[in-house]
């Protein structure tokens, strides 16, 4: 090792292996900890720093993949299938719908 690489803070060392890792790459905290020897709560806080920079994104079922690092701000565009997903429920698109029920949300 360098003096400068010295320098760099395992975060920041985790952080430059994250984001060298080729696009969709499953990342693990518990692999991302034993391969780099660090506890797995700074293997989370470097996954979840990644995920505030567009570096990886966290998926159910799936899991955190590393992705084509998005600017800053844009934010991820939902469909109607994952909105569905969420809020465990149905699409009513194109019909009427009772009186009685809300359609603003």
């Amino acid at each position: 090792m360098d003096g400068q690489e010295e320098n760099v803070t395992k975060h920041e060392q985790l952080l430059q292996h994250i984001e060298q890792l080729k696009v969709g790459s499953k990342i693990s905290v518990r692999g991302l900890a034993r391969e780099l020897g660090v506890s797995e709560g700074t293997a989370y806080r470097a996954v979840k720093e990644a995920e505030n920079f567009g570096l990886v994104v966290t998926k159910e079922r799936i899991g955190t993949v590393r992705i084509e690092k998005r600017p800053r701000g844009m934010s991820e565009q939902l469909t109607f299938a994952d909105v569905v997903t969420i809020v465990e429920g149905h699409v009513l698109g194109g019909t009427k719908v009772s009186p009685n029920r809300c359609t603003s949300m």
